[in-house]
């Protein structure tokens, strides 16, 4: 019975890295969960994407995507289960933190809802069932 969840999941993930969305695509379509950092090895950031990673599917199911975003990104900071959208360019980076107001030193959680409102803005790693249940108190377009 897990198997076929399981092979939905995988191929989610597949379709995800083959077409990723500009971000500004994902408003309207899909809930964002942005992870900022000042690199990749930050402990808060590390920990943040592990707990995202064991409780990938429940995001997916809710229809969010994660968009890691430290100012240093490893190769591999793309390739954890689900569906996410890494902010890799200078650009990108510069235009993300700017609307959100976010220093390069910082890190911070946001929640967006489908409609591009703030739900969750968090200065430490955030509970995955906490975020859950936020995600099941949002409207469904």
């Amino acid at each position: 019975m897990l198997k076929l969840p399981l092979l939905l999941f995988a191929l989610l993930g597949t379709c995800a890295a083959q077409n990723p969305p500009a971000l500004t695509e994902l408003q309207g379509s899909a809930r964002v969960l942005m992870v900022f950092a000042p690199d990749s090895n930050s402990a808060n950031f590390k920990r943040q994407l592990q707990l995202i990673e064991h409780h990938a599917f429940e995001l997916t199911v809710r229809n969010t995507v994660v968009v890691p975003a430290s100012l240093a990104p490893r190769d591999n900071d793309a390739f954890f289960p689900g569906e996410n959208l890494p902010l890799v360019t200078a650009t990108e980076q510069a235009e993300a933190r700017t609307k959100f107001h976010i220093q390069p030193g910082d890190f911070v959680v946001i929640l967006l809802s489908q409609d591009g409102a703030v739900q969750i803005r968090s200065a430490s790693p955030v509970d995955i069932h906490a975020l859950v249940a936020s995600l099941d108190a949002l409207p469904k377009h």
